[in-house]
């Protein structure tokens, strides 16, 4: 019995969506509202529904590990989209978050270009 209950608490703690790292959809979700910010000629600020979807995928990054899968999620879903990276560091500051996104492009390596703190 105690067995039993240790490898379940184990389990559950294995399977904790705070182990998980944070679901690509999700972070998609949250900045896709920044787009237009991120574009070329876009605004001179990020909307409020940019900056709070920002400040909730900060709030998913607890590890590197976290920030690394953010990156790739970015690159990934960017490869297609006409955008200026030169804008996305400055997302955090502008929004008030102290998220710091790094200019993402086809070419970043998010193992070593990951904002690391």
């Amino acid at each position: 019995m105690n067995g039993m209950l240790g490898s379940l608490i184990i389990l559950m703690l294995v399977s904790s969506p705070a182990m998980a790292k944070p679901s690509c959809p999700r972070v998609v979700g949250e900045v896709s509202t920044c787009l237009a910010f991120l574009r070329k000629n876009g605004p001179a600020k990020p909307s409020q529904r940019c900056c709070q979807g920002v400040k909730k995928v900060n709030g998913m990054v607890k590890t590197r590990n976290d920030r690394i899968a953010i990156c790739e999620c970015i690159k990934g879903t960017l490869v297609n989209i006409d955008y200026d990276p030169k804008r996305m560091p400055v997302l955090g500051k502008q929004c008030g978050s102290t998220f710091d996104l790094p200019p993402v492009d086809r070419k970043t390596n998010c193992n070593q270009d990951c904002w690391i703190r």
